[in-house]
């Protein structure tokens, strides 16, 4: 399993679910490569069970990391090209 202990996290937004923070943020890892993360906060501590959104919160997850620049503005563009809406 890889660490990301040693990431810096360059970016970053959140949407409150359930009284705690849901975070997506772009991570840069000492190799240079760029990592997305999607988890889940309370009390400043990441919690490891797993992220659960329904599909409004997982849009305005989305919608917010697109405005904070964690994911580029022409993601939804890539997207449409993977999945051909």
């Amino acid at each position: 399993m890889v660490s990301y202990d040693d990431a810096k996290v360059t970016v970053s937004t959140f949407i409150n679910v359930e009284n705690q923070e849901t975070r997506i943020e772009k991570l840069h890892l000492e190799t240079g490569q760029e990592k997305i993360r999607l988890s889940s906060w309370s009390g400043g501590a990441i919690l490891s069970q797993p992220l659960v959104l329904s599909e409004a919160e997982f849009l305005e997850l989305l919608h917010q990391a697109i405005h904070a620049g964690v994911l580029p503005r022409n993601f939804i563009g890539k997207l449409r090209e993977r999945i051909e809406i």
